[in-house]
């Protein structure tokens, strides 16, 4: 279901650093093939389509590759030479670090490995966040939390604070009254291919319910 929210004060931290150690194999995850092109190009071009105003790709392991697979694509890349410090932690730093010389009310945190997200999730959560339902956002599939994660621009200071290798969810789980949850009908906020049986899965998933 589209939504018609506009997103342009709100800029997208996609994470595309990793070593992609789960998969195995030695191969990047985010540069399989996925919709006609690429696992991460597919989550960009969704992050585009659903009008975000500013979309910056972290990366990292691979970094050239990633580039190559997004070329053309209206983004900005920000390197994070600490990828293998910190794990994500140090990407979203990397990436909200960046995004303090825009003008930017708000930013998506996006797992580079999520490529059946729909546009209309992002668009979802950005309704709320603009109504004032909290300062920070979230899907939640059932009983679990899913991404992208919205982060009002007062909360980035308290995630650039995080020491090394703490996870975001801690942030989150240390103030649920600051965390608005939007109850979505997809699991797609919850799935990601870390595995190659998650991989298959959503290859799957995507032949039988095209991206939109």
């Amino acid at each position: 279901m589209p939504h018609s929210a506009p997103l342009s004060p709100f800029a997208a931290v996609i994470l595309a650093a990793g070593l992609s150690s789960r998969y195995g194999g030695g191969i990047n995850k985010l540069l399989l093939p996925f919709g006609g092109s690429t696992v991460i190009r597919c989550v960009t071009q969704t992050v585009l389509r659903a009008g975000v105003g500013q979309v910056v790709v972290v990366t990292g392991h691979a970094r050239e590759q990633i580039e190559e697979a997004l070329n053309g694509l209206d983004v900005r890349f920000v390197y994070n030479p600490r990828y293998q410090q910190g794990e994500m932690s140090s990407s979203i730093k990397a990436g909200l670090d960046w995004l303090r010389q825009t003008s930017a009310s708000g930013a998506f945190i996006v797992p580079g490995d999520q490529p059946l997200l729909p546009t209309w999730v992002f668009q979802r959560l950005g309704e709320a966040l603009l109504n004032g339902c909290s300062d920070i956002v979230a899907p939640r599939y059932g009983t679990q939390r899913g991404h992208p994660v919205l982060l009002g621009r007062a909360w980035w200071p308290a995630v650039q604070r995080l020491a090394d290798g703490v996870p975001m969810r801690v942030l989150l789980h240390a103030h649920p009254q600051s965390v608005a949850h939007i109850l979505v009908n997809t699991d797609a906020v919850l799935l990601d291919v870390d595995t190659p049986e998650a991989y298959q899965q959503a290859l799957a998933r995507a032949a039988h319910h095209p991206l939109r």
